[in-house]
């Protein structure tokens, strides 16, 4: 007996993949048997999950089986049959259907490519069971979803990550990104081929994310969804906030170039407070969105929490609600009959209500602008000079910028 593999069982479309790219050099029908002796792969689609005989006298001696077309083996063909291995184990029988005396030489070229095609799909497959292992921690770590935090800690080393290094989240959108593969895979020429490409295309992007870290960084990178990056930065704590945040914005600023040089990809960034624990993590990723929806909502490529104001907390009202007090605050269609008055009442609130700085920013005459804002008022009977009325006016202006 022959000891069989058992670490990797080789999927339907890998066993066929290997058959349909081998088949060109051979120029022969090549059939792959799995570990029960099943053809799982044949270009000869009717032998597909039929028992193959001679595969078994190959798992069971594991030895290289020629077939003559005097032979009768259940399931078989006239031809040669070879025991493929991964780390000294064999996984599967390959096969190939023709006169043996011909095969010979090429027997042995197909069995090496195969057992080398076998080794990339299985080097593949760790690498992306780790990637999903490492990606299931972190987020298991931003939504504190751990008991024992000495043993989450252990982990973390396993994948080179300390958890308790000073660090910022950081939200990288790209901008645009699920509209485009939305109209492309959702039309009528759309195929499997599109979605690869999509896939394709988000591990460049995430490959370019990391060529932008230093060696011997100990920053943190998953996919976020379809379209989003997570980024847990590391931070000198050491360093005075200022110094902190222009590392940080470079940082960002320099991948956001980089896609939009390489891929003339735009993107939006959200950047949360400094975390020092474990357990506060999740705080530092929340509010990251909290400021990516609003670089996004305003068109910025990259916007703080910490420079949020009363914006951090309109994302807790329900869109609903918001539409509600605009429409009974502002009534922006009635509002649309003054020249540009969005941008008037904001620039007015800049500059702290002062008629002679604002009228030098629009570049209008003063009494311009304080007949739009007798009109804003007679539209919505609220006053912009008034400090009780600008207040309700600032947060119906907020909430229609972010709606």
């Amino acid at each position: 007996m022959t000891e069989r593999g058992m670490g990797m069982l080789i999927p339907r479309e890998v066993a066929q993949s290997i058959v349909q790219e081998t088949e060109p050099i051979m120029n022969k029908n090549i059939n792959f048997m799995d570990e029960k002796a099943k053809i799982i792969a044949s270009l000869d689609k009717k032998r597909i999950g039929d028992f193959h005989e001679g595969a078994a006298k190959v798992l069971e001696t594991g030895h290289t089986l020629v077939i003559s077309s005097k032979e009768t083996y259940e399931g078989a063909k006239a031809g040669i049959n070879l025991p493929v291995r991964l780390h000294k184990q064999i996984v599967g029988v390959i096969g190939i259907t023709g006169e043996p005396e011909e095969l010979s030489q090429q027997g042995a070229l197909l069995q090496k490519m195969t057992e080398i095609l076998i080794k990339e799909a299985y080097l593949d497959e760790q690498v992306e069971l780790e990637t999903q292992a490492r990606e299931t921690f972190v987020n298991e770590w931003i939504r504190n979803q751990y008991q024992d935090e000495k043993l989450f800690a252990t982990r973390g080393w396993m994948f080179g990550i300390n958890i308790y290094k000073p660090r910022v989240a950081v939200l990288l959108e790209l901008s645009g990104f699920q509209d485009y593969w939305y109209d492309k895979l959702g039309s009528p020429l759309g195929d499997v081929n599109d979605e690869v490409q999509m896939q394709r295309y988000r591990r460049n992007v995430e490959k370019l994310i990391h060529r932008h870290f230093p060696d011997y960084n100990e920053h943190v990178l998953i996919p976020d969804g379809s379209s989003r990056y997570m980024i847990l930065l590391s931070v000198n704590e050491h360093k005075d906030p200022l110094y902190q945040k222009s590392r940080v914005s470079a940082r960002v600023r320099e991948i956001q170039e980089a896609l939009l040089k390489t891929y003339e990809q735009e993107s939006s960034g959200g950047v949360g407070s400094l975390c020092r624990t474990p357990g506060a993590m999740w705080k530092s990723v929340e509010e990251a969105d909290r400021a990516l929806r609003y670089a996004s909502d305003h068109h910025q490529p990259l916007y703080f929490y910490e420079d949020l104001g009363v914006e951090s907390l309109m994302y807790d009202v329900p869109e609903s609600v918001r539409r509600d007090f605009i429409i009974r605050k502002l009534q922006p269609e009635d509002l649309g009959s003054i020249p540009d008055w969005q941008h008037t009442l904001e620039t007015f609130y800049q500059q702290k209500g002062s008629i002679k700085a604002t009228s030098e920013v629009l570049h209008i005459h003063k009494n311009t602008l304080q007949y739009r804002l007798k009109k804003i008022k007679d539209v919505t009977g609220y006053d912009p000079r008034n400090i009780n009325d600008s207040t309700l006016l600032q947060m119906a202006l907020a909430f229609h910028k972010i709606t």
